[in-house]
């Protein structure tokens, strides 16, 4: 039965092509069952914060490596996000953020913080979206949403900028393959390993 003091979080590790963790995405869950249930943004990325940074503490979650944050554009406007710490830290845009010239402007600022970003669920290049390219430090690919041409020539397009490429929600043993051949640089997906429920 949960209690008001349960603290539930979970991590699911992304892969580099050695199939050695890079870092791990930290995740909301609501309960025990370890579904996540997300119905506030804001919200969940409070509740991760408090876990990964608070109660559980962040090298019990994450150890010595990177730990990628959910952040809304509530989150990354405010004062707030700057309070994380930038060398254990990559601030995941949300696709809910709408970009434009004030996001573009304070991921730039982050950046220069010495701020790690990334950006999640990228299907296509919009050309607001072009100037942050040359900003972020990983782009996630949502590998199932595209069909294998579409996905070929994204990561093609991709690779005009220097950001890192992530092929997410890779479920099978010919999609990893696949994402190898094309030259994602890092890899995360049921495949590869679940999310796993931290509780303390």
């Amino acid at each position: 039965m949960k209690s008001r003091n349960d603290v539930f979080l979970a991590r699911q590790p992304i892969f580099d092509r050695q199939r050695k963790v890079a870092a791990y995405e930290l995740l909301f869950r609501e309960d025990e069952s370890g579904e996540a249930r997300v119905t506030d943004d804001a919200r969940a990325t409070a509740q991760v914060i408090a876990h990964a940074f608070g109660r559980l503490g962040l090298n019990s979650v994450i150890g010595g490596s990177a730990g990628f944050v959910n952040v809304d554009a509530e989150m990354l406007m405010s004062g707030r996000v700057e309070r994380l710490p930038r060398d254990r830290v990559l601030l995941e845009l949300l696709e809910t953020v709408t970009i434009d010239c004030a996001v573009v402007e304070r991921c730039s600022t982050l950046k220069h913080l010495g701020y790690r970003l990334a950006l999640d669920d990228v299907c296509s290049v919009s050309r607001e979206m072009e100037p942050l390219l040359d900003i972020v430090d990983v782009v996630k690919i949502d590998i199932l949403q595209l069909e294998p041409e579409a996905l070929e020539l994204l990561v093609r397009r991709l690779r005009l900028h220097p950001a890192k490429l992530l092929a997410e929600k890779v479920d099978t043993l010919e999609r990893a393959r696949r994402c190898v051949e094309l030259g994602f640089d890092l890899f995360q997906g049921y495949f590869f390993a679940r999310p796993s429920l931290l509780m303390a």
